[in-house]
């Protein structure tokens, strides 16, 4: 997408013609497959315990909440406490990735994640919490969230070279991962509020972050990726958020991020969770997150079949107008049945978006500045979230649901134009 992408060691990584190469220099056997893969199948299993343990906190938190105090606000409050501290874990996470190593950080953001989320089930069990000391716990235990996310995220093209695997698949099964994490997540988080109820749910979490960081361990070797550079932190830190916002291409894809996460961040917590609840379907919750999430599976699954040989633009578009308008769809507060199917397509329509932005990413930015890159771009792309978390919840509780499922498809919207016209795309 710009010229000197060819130049790149990420890109190359990506090249259609260097993956058909990779793919026919791959094992013969299964079973040596299998052995040469084992970092490709580490990485992944990790990410999908991480993501499942962390949908189970973004389910149950915000819903134990909701059940307290009834209010929608209280729930969009919650759901900011887990975003927001985000921004700025990730921003410096992110020089600590490329200061400390990949691997390090990915294990080590699981373990100090397991420590909080058993610091909150612990303290509610013995001192019934109030709000603001569940939201505290909560906020500490996202700070981990960010950093290690990032991280796995920055093994990606490491995996992807060191299995022979082309890095748009790499990529798109990540994110299959995230997805499965996000569909598994709600599932789990339901049938545990009916038998263990509480803050009790969050003890499976714990064991979730504390298999991720033992699996990475022991199937990533720490030779996998480039030795730590030392170089002041601030000015590591500074390096990517300039390198990030110099760049056309990548400014570009952070907005446009920044704005999809503003508008959608209170759609399932806030805006969905009060409409099945006014309606009376607030047990099928879960399985409407279960429904979208298992969209965005299928969708991110189909990216890394045909990814590889498709203009990432034009997937990006597209992808963004066709999720807009099935989000659209639930303004008009269709029966549940027809929830649950539009769910489906809005989340297969909206899988391939985080692997695409991805491989952007991987193509722009040079090998020693990756840790620190993604890191500011998830700051930057999840900065606008707990705005949008605070805001949307007293906009449902003076107005009705069908006014917020509006205001996110505006948003989404937006978000398209923002990505159709910029030129920055188009090289």
């Amino acid at each position: 997408m710009t010229p000197d992408r060819q130049h790149s060691p990420t890109t190359q990584i990506g090249d259609p013609e260097v993956a058909a190469e990779r793919e026919s220099e791959q094992p013969t056997t299964v079973r040596q497959w299998w052995r040469s893969a084992r970092p490709l199948h580490g990485l992944l299993a990790a990410t999908a315990l991480s993501f499942t343990g962390n949908a189970i906190v973004a389910v149950a938190v915000p819903w134990l909440i909701f059940k307290r105090t009834g209010s929608a606000t209280a729930a969009g409050v919650a759901g900011a406490a887990a975003i927001a501290p985000i921004v700025l874990s990730a921003l410096f996470g992110g020089a600590l990735i490329d200061r400390l190593g990949r691997r390090f950080c990915a294990v080590g953001a699981d373990l100090l994640s397991a420590i909080a989320v058993a610091l909150l089930a612990i303290l509610d069990e013995a001192f019934s919490l109030p709000f603001w000391g569940i939201l505290a716990l909560v906020a500490l235990g996202a700070v981990f969230d960010g950093p290690g996310a990032a991280a796995r995220e920055t093994l990606r093209p490491d995996v992807a070279r060191a299995t022979s695997t082309p890095i748009t698949r790499v990529n798109a099964w990540g994110e299959a991962a995230e997805a499965i994490g996000a569909l598994a997540g709600p599932g789990i988080a339901g049938v545990l509020l009916v038998v263990l109820g509480g803050f009790n749910v969050l003890w499976v979490t714990v064991g979730m972050f504390l298999l991720s960081a033992t699996i990475t361990t022991l199937t990533i070797p720490s030779h996998l990726s480039p030795a730590p550079i030392h170089e002041p932190y601030f000015r590591s830190v500074v390096t990517g958020l300039r390198f990030l916002i110099g760049e056309p291409g990548l400014r570009t894809v952070a907005i446009t991020a920044a704005i999809l996460v503003g508008f959608i961040a209170p759609f399932e917590s806030v805006v969905l969770n009060a409409h099945l609840q006014d309606t009376g379907h607030a047990t099928f919750y879960g399985f409407v997150v279960a429904a979208f999430a298992g969209g965005g599976l299928i969708g991110a699954i189909l990216y890394g079949v045909v990814g590889h040989r498709l203009p990432e633009r034009a997937v990006l578009v597209t992808t963004l107008a066709v999720s807009a308008l099935g989000l659209a769809v639930y303004a008009l507060l269709p029966p549940l049945t027809v929830l649950l199917i539009v769910s489906v397509l809005t989340g297969i329509a909206a899988g391939p978006i985080n692997p695409v932005v991805a491989v952007i990413m991987q193509a722009r930015t040079p090998e020693h500045l990756r840790g620190r890159v993604i890191g500011s771009y998830t700051s930057v792309a999840l900065a606008a979230g707990p705005l949008g978390l605070l805001l949307m919840g007293p906009i449902v509780d003076h107005t009705s649901p069908r006014i917020g499922f509006i205001v996110i498809a505006v948003g989404c919207a937006l978000a398209t134009l923002l990505a159709a016209s910029a030129k920055s795309l188009k090289k």
